[in-house]
């Protein structure tokens, strides 16, 4: 009896132990799946490459007159996530100033807004690397001959991008009281253009204000750039396995002539070198 009785107790506790160790193969399964699961969240959601901008920043980044986002920063941003395998997702904010904290909650994968990669910034996210340069350049009213560099804008008023590079040069020269912010340089160089007064001159990227005068616009360079931008993809800080997969995606549109082709569409020259 005694021996039957050790013989039960002897296989409750197999079947006891047999059972926690399941518990914890399984606990632990699951653990390693949540963790993969989060580590792909925190990287790409449901197979996209979710990028943005203000979507005002023409010809980067706008909406055309059908609606549809376009620009250089657009295609490059789909060429990029043909090269990841994923599907493109451009989302524009109309928030210049937004794109940081749009990043770093997960409601975007990357900044593909014309971001100029400063150490200020490179403390919130984390850059790859350039994808183009290009620096601010003063334009004024085409019949303004009064302003000829930067020492003409003291007592001046100037327009600029909110929250920009640019906003930080034009406060070298200028005093807050005459400093005017805009949501996007095309909107600024407008009120330059219109020559009512409002503006004296604007501190906008080479790049959009050379366009602006092809198409038109009523305006002028005075002078070189003040100074010169690298601009690069921002992703959340710590993002280190989609900032890799960037970085390898715009090596190889560069390497296989993609990148020469969206930027001389845009530009008639490659704007990386």
């Amino acid at each position: 009896m005694k021996t039957k009785l050790m013989l039960i107790m002897g296989m409750c506790l197999l079947f006891m132990l047999a059972a926690c160790s399941s518990g914890e193969k399984s606990e632990e399964a699951g653990a390693k799946e949540a963790n993969n699961k989060e580590a792909t969240v925190e990287t790409i959601k449901d197979g996209k490459f979710t990028f943005g901008f203000s979507g005002t920043y023409k010809p980067f980044n706008f909406e055309d007159i059908d609606g549809k986002l376009s620009g250089f920063e657009v295609e490059l941003g789909e060429a990029l996530a043909k090269e990841m395998g994923l599907e493109p997702n451009p989302v524009a904010t109309q928030d210049f100033g937004a794109l940081i904290e749009e990043v770093n909650s997960g409601r975007l994968d990357a900044i593909m807004g014309s971001m100029t990669i400063t150490e200020e910034r490179s403390e919130a996210v984390d850059f790859s690397d350039p994808y183009y340069r290009s620096g601010g350049v003063i334009y004024v009213h085409k019949s303004n001959n009064g302003i000829k560099s930067t020492d003409d804008l003291k007592g001046k008023n100037v327009g600029v991008i909110a929250s920009s590079t640019h906003e930080e040069t034009a406060l070298k020269y200028i005093s807050e009281d005459t400093l005017a912010t805009y949501s996007s340089d095309i909107i600024a160089l407008q009120d330059l253009a219109a020559g009512t007064g409002r503006l004296d001159a604007a501190i906008v990227d080479k790049f959009v204000g050379h366009l602006q005068i092809e198409d038109g616009m009523k305006i002028k360079p005075v002078g070189d750039r003040l100074f010169d931008e690298n601009i690069g993809a921002g992703v959340k800080k710590g993002n280190k396995q989609l900032l890799d997969e960037i970085n390898r995606a715009l090596a190889a549109v560069i390497e296989n002539g993609t990148y020469d082709e969206i930027s001389n569409k845009w530009f008639g020259e490659n704007i990386l070198e």
